[in-house]
C-alpha cells in the first residue's frame, strides 16, 4: 500500500460522514474491512509512520493547551485524532502546532480513542486471526524541547491562536494559572 492510497481511505472515511469522529472510525473499519490481509497490515505500518510523525513537543504543548493536560496515552489518542482529519490537517500541525485551534470544534473527540486497534479488528473479521502486534514505535519522549507553558509570555508568543482560544473559553485551564495557585 502506497502513503497515497493510506491517505485516500482515511480521508474518504471521513469524507463519508462528515465531522463525526466516532462515525469516521466506523467507516474507518468498514473500509479496512474490505481490504485484503496484507494491505491492513501495511494500513497499520503507515497509521503507526504518521503517529510518529506527529511524535513532536510542540504538538503535545499545543494539544495541552487546548485539551489540558496530556499524559502518554492521551497523547497517542490526540495524535490518532489529528491523523483521522486527513494528509493536509496532519502536515498543518506539523508545520504550525498552533494550527492545532483548528479542530477546537471536535476537541470532545481528541482523547476518546476511536480508533486504536482498527486494523486489528478489521484483520481479524477478514482472516478470522489476528497478526502480530508491534504498535507504535515512538521514541521515549516525544521529539523537540517542551515549552515551558506556564510562562504565559512565551506561551503566548509561541501559541498565539490557541492562546487566543483559551482568552475566550475561560473554562479551560491555563497552564500559566496553575503554576501560579
Amino acid at each position: 500500500m502506497e502513503r497515497a492510497d493510506f491517505w485516500r481511505i482515511v480521508e474518504g472515511a471521513r469524507g463519508e460522514v462528515g465531522s463525526d469522529t466516532e462515525r469516521v472510525a466506523q467507516a474507518l473499519l468498514r473500509r479496512l474491512r474490505a481490504l485484503p490481509p496484507d494491505q491492513i497490515e501495511q494500513f497499520e505500518e503507515l497509521w503507526y509512520q504518521a503517529q510518529d510523525e506527529l511524535y513532536r513537543w510542540p504538538i503535545r504543548d499545543a494539544a495541552t493547551l487546548l485539551l489540558g493536560t496530556v499524559d502518554d496515552d492521551d497523547f497517542l489518542a490526540v495524535q490518532d485524532w489529528i491523523v483521522s482529519h486527513g494528509r493536509s490537517t496532519m502536515q498543518r500541525v506539523q508545520d504550525d502546532p498552533d494550527s492545532l485551534v483548528e479542530l477546537a470544534p471536535d476537541r470532545h473527540n481528541a482523547r476518546t480513542d476511536w480508533f486504536c486497534g482498527l486494523p486489528l479488528d478489521a484483520y481479524i473479521a477478514v482472516t478470522g486471526v489476528p497478526f502480530a502486534i508491534d504498535g507504535p514505535s515512538g521514541t521515549g519522549a516525544p521529539v523537540g524541547t517542551p515549552v515551558d507553558l506556564t510562562d504565559e509570555t512565551t506561551t503566548r508568543q509561541r501559541f498565539p491562536r490557541l492562546a487566543a482560544y483559551l482568552d475566550n473559553n475561560p473554562w479551560i485551564e491555563r497552564p500559566w494559572e496553575r503554576s501560579a495557585s
